[in-house]
């Protein structure tokens, strides 16, 4: 018993936190950045405003840890698809999916899903500059790797692994938004496979009889 008690008290902690955190994740996507307060975030975790500051200095903090929290989880379910055993277009859909997709899935249904990807380049700049980074280079590898492969023929295709990550990203940017605002998870997600394809159909390699003719 003496060996863990000293690891209590921060399993608590670390729950109380994501407590919090799942509560201000709640009422960001019900109501948005802007209107929610930290009065807020204190009563719908069920906990007092004095030890709501006592995890978090402000409302820009709280948003910090959710986005930085959101990040990690993410960055796991990307290590899954990269490390799965799939033919090159699904593993891409997978990327994109596990990424773009799932924070689309978590925000699709509010009203504010602008403000908050907004507030994610303002409050979180540096938090989604980092990963937006690191999700790029992760992208790069995967193309590389299936390059070296001989999955896909990059050069053949006159194109570089990280041009084509760019303009791929650019994509899942682009179909978030159709022409009434948002679009729902599941025309978003269709819109991602086809950008996997298309980004896969760009770099098939050329078969045997093509090459010879």
């Amino acid at each position: 018993m003496s060996e863990m008690s000293p690891v209590a008290p921060e399993c608590d902690t670390r729950a109380k936190a994501n407590a919090i955190l799942d509560a201000a994740q709640r009422l960001f996507a019900a109501f948005g950045y802007r209107r929610t307060a930290m009065d807020d975030i204190a009563r719908a975790a069920g906990v007092a405003k004095g030890t709501l500051y006592f995890y978090f200095d402000g409302k820009e903090a709280v948003f910090r840890a959710m986005h930085a929290r959101t990040l990690a989880d993410l960055s796991r379910l990307c290590d899954e698809a990269e490390n799965a055993e799939l033919p090159f277009p699904e593993k891409l859909y997978q990327l994109l999916d596990r990424q773009c997709g799932a924070v689309q899935e978590r925000y699709a249904r509010s009203e504010h899903l602008m403000e908050l990807d907004a507030t994610r380049t303002t409050v979180g700049a540096d938090l989604a500059r980092d990963a937006d980074a690191a999700y790029a280079a992760r992208l790069v590898r995967v193309f590389q790797g299936a390059a070296l492969r001989g999955e896909i023929d990059i050069v053949g295709a006159g194109l570089s692994a990280e041009s084509l990550v760019s303009t791929l990203l650019a994509a899942t940017r682009g179909a978030k938004h159709g022409p009434e605002g948002p679009m729902e998870l599941s025309a978003y997600r269709d819109r991602l496979r086809q950008i996997a394809a298309v980004a896969a159909a760009a770099v098939r390699p050329l078969s045997a009889t093509s090459r010879t003719t």
